[in-house]
């Protein structure tokens, strides 16, 4: 099984002569290996003259060479077993596997060089296990980066004659497909309306596209090829937003009817049957070619409407364009929001502040000539890919910020810049732009600073949030997040009337870990709504626990996020969860924030939806920036919380004057209020004078595990 050297001109020839020193191709089922490319002699060991050609054998020859560091050996011992090597493949999903490493200068000296290898998994059609397996230096030589350079430029000039090549008006088709026999006779049929461009396979067919997608019409692709056959290459294309909108047209003599159906789910546009009828071919590619050109999806998909920049998949891809054309240049990326843009817009208004992007796209765009380009990763987030220069420093960006604040004549307009410097090209674009953003977020609500970078700092808290996402799901089912609760107290009685469910996550050395760290991370990166339920579940598991005990039971409020307000069938959910528990929905209230009331129109259909299900709506937070007396009549709120904030002010006159009308203004409204955040005697006595109904806060009691919880009330009822 050998791959013949016309299989890998394009994108092999670019990940061989452009990066590595070495490349295996391995077939992990038959324990077989064939050297693509070598330039030295660790790979000339005694198993490469064997006939079999074992990886196995290769691998564990090496680990027991003078060659391997010593503490590598056991990596390269559990790559011998293949059982073991193909499990972790299939554990890790099929995605390529990263592994460095240290190979000695000399077997006798301790001098090394620090070494990467890449591999990179598929399953072909025969449903073997494939690799390609990659070696480079982790720095690489001058003449290395010498050739790097030289490869680069053949193979911008292979692009540039595909970009810019007359083609006398004709749409471009590319042909896909290993038999020569079937491209040139496609060619044939097709040339007389369009301009061919071949691949012999789906690899080379990738690179092709990845470069020149913008002038590529559509792609006629055969199912059954060597490398990466038809199936791999509809999935990978599919991965990629712009690369995913080019019409394709599947061709195969496949008799296994199931082809079709397969295709068209993975992403084909159309499906035709060798041997060819031309006549259909071109009436189905002229079908799919002006399907495409009707919906414009290639400008939907590359730029976004509002500021002309690329989008994030754009921008990502272009990204990696650049830095593929350009090895030799140093690059930082630059990314920007409006920190305090959700308080402009509730003061100015979602219009007027729609108004103020152009003017701050425009400032951007002529704000450093060393951008290469731009692109809008967020809804109020942007980024730029810069050539690097010593240019940015804080002084530049806080220019940059008054330049902004004094074109759009907003007061207090916090502008935040995140820069990852020298960007490291051997990851992925989203990750460096991931980088930058962790910088950005890192001075968040940080008044006076404008910009961070990345630096150790920065990347110590991306790793912990990494962490934390990744043990998710695992705290989930082990029920590491446990429920605490906090008491509500009547200001009359002094006794239990109610509790708020609060979330706390218990680590793996039996440490709480604050929900400051990890309730803003969960609310960005969409996990929230799976702890909200897990929460509201709990809350009902306790309350039918109390209930079939015969315990008395009081309302436990659980506190609701953005996000899992606007998931599908949200109340439906919990109406379930709560019917299957047997639990009133009057003993789960559901808070939301005064923020969220107030800025989201969407909110009132979805509370009274809630409402008429029969859930107690609460009011939290009020009082904590957003509030005004109106904003009570927006919703049929059947309790506000004062935020602690507003309790603060009890000791001065106008503090006590705006507490004592709220809750005046509250009740006469029908709805009871709870102060939270009731730390001192003089804040009972006051509250209780003017009628608040309910006290929560430190004063009578901290939050509670359950199990303390459950003891408050036994002691409540014997009272």
């Amino acid at each position: 099984m050998e791959l013949s050297d016309n299989l890998m001109y394009t994108a092999m020839q670019r990940l061989i002569l452009l990066h590595y020193q070495k490349v295996l191709y391995v077939d992990l089922n038959e324990d077989f290996y064939s050297v693509l490319k070598i330039d030295d002699n660790e790979w000339n060991m005694s198993v490469y003259n064997d006939k079999q050609k074992k990886i196995s054998e290769w691998f564990s020859y090496f680990a027991e060479s003078d060659l391997c560091h010593d503490d590598d050996r056991e990596t390269f011992r559990n790559f011998a077993n293949l059982e073991k090597f193909r499990k972790n493949i299939k554990e890790n999903d099929e995605k390529p596997i990263r592994c460095t490493y240290r190979r000695k200068i000399k077997s006798d000296d301790q001098s090394f060089t620090r070494c990467v290898m890449e591999i990179f998994p598929y399953t072909d059609k025969n449903m073997h296990q494939i690799i390609f397996l990659f070696v480079r230096e982790a720095t690489k030589s001058n003449s290395i980066f010498n050739r790097m350079n030289e490869s680069v430029q053949r193979l911008k000039e292979k692009n540039q004659f595909i970009h810019h090549k007359k083609y006398n008006g004709k749409k471009r088709i590319l042909v896909v497909d290993d038999n020569s026999i079937n491209r040139n006779m496609l060619k044939e049929y097709l040339s007389d309306e369009y301009e061919i461009i071949e691949a012999e396979n789906g690899l080379v067919a990738l690179d092709i596209l990845f470069y020149n997608y913008q002038n590529i019409s559509a792609i006629v692709l055969d199912l059954c090829m060597p490398v990466i056959n038809g199936f791999e290459f509809l999935k990978k294309v599919q991965l990629n937003p712009l690369l995913s909108t080019i019409p394709i047209l599947v061709a195969t003599s496949a008799t296994d009817n199931n082809d079709e159906e397969k295709s068209l789910s993975m992403g084909a546009t159309d499906f035709v049957k060798k041997p060819f009828n031309p006549v259909v071919v071109k009436m189905r590619l002229s079908k799919i070619i002006k399907m495409k050109e009707a919906s414009e999806m290639v400008t939907i998909s590359e730029f976004d409407s509002e500021t002309g920049f690329y989008t994030k998949e754009a921008f990502c891809h272009h990204i990696e364009m650049e830095l593929n054309n350009n090895p030799q240049e140093d690059y930082d990326i630059v990314v920007s929001n409006i920190d305090n843009y959700a308080s402009i817009e509730q003061f100015y208004g979602k219009a007027n502040c729609k108004k103020l992007l152009p003017k701050l796209t425009e400032i951007a765009r002529n704000s450093n000539d060393d951008v290469v380009f731009y692109g809008r990763i967020g809804e109020r987030t942007f980024a730029s890919l810069v050539k690097h220069t010593s240019c940015l420093d804080d002084s530049f960006f806080i220019s940059i910020s008054e330049k902004m604040a004094d074109a759009i004549q907003v007061e207090n307009i916090q502008v935040k810049f995140g820069v990852y410097e020298l960007i490291d090209k051997d990851i992925p674009a989203t990750e460096s732009i991931d980088r930058a953003v962790s910088a950005m977020n890192s001075i968040s609500k940080k008044f006076g600073k404008v910009v961070a970078f990345y630096d150790k700092r920065v990347a110590e808290i991306q790793a912990k949030n990494f962490e934390m996402e990744s043990a998710f799901e695992s705290a989930i089912a082990k029920e590491d997040f446990e429920v605490w609760f906090q008491p509500k107290y009547s200001t009359k009685t002094k006794t239990v009337v109610g509790a708020e469910a609060l979330i706390r996550w218990r680590g793996k050395d039996g440490n709480l870990i604050s929900p400051a760290e990890f309730i803003p991370l969960f609310e960005t990166d969409g996990l929230i709504p799976i702890l909200d339920e897990y929460v509201f579940k709990k809350v009902c598991e306790y309350q039918k626990m109390r209930l079939e005990k015969g315990k008395i039971i009081v309302p436990i409020s659980v506190n609701l996020s953005r996000a899992s307000m606007f998931k599908k069938d949200f109340i439906k959910n919990y109406a379930k969860i709560a019917n299957d528990m047997g639990i009133s929905r009057s003993c789960v209230p559901i808070e939301i924030t005064e923020s969220m009331a107030v800025k989201s129109s969407s909110v009132k259909s979805f509370a009274e939806e809630l409402i008429n299900e029969g859930f107690s709506l609460h009011m939290d937070d009020f009082g904590a920036g957003y509030s005004s007396l109106a904003s009570l009549q927006i919703l049929r709120f059947d309790v506000i919380k004062l935020d602690k904030s507003l309790i603060d002010f009890i000791g001065t006159q106008s503090g006590e004057s705006l507490i004592k009308h709220t809750v005046a203004f509250a009740k006469e409204s029908g709805m009871k209020v709870v102060a939270e955040g009731v730390e001192k005697k003089e804040q009972l006595d006051f509250l209780r004078k003017i009628n608040c109904d309910y006290i929560q806060g430190f004063y009578f009691a901290a939050p509670m595990p359950q199990k303390e919880f459950d003891k408050l009330l036994t002691g409540a009822s014997k009272n």
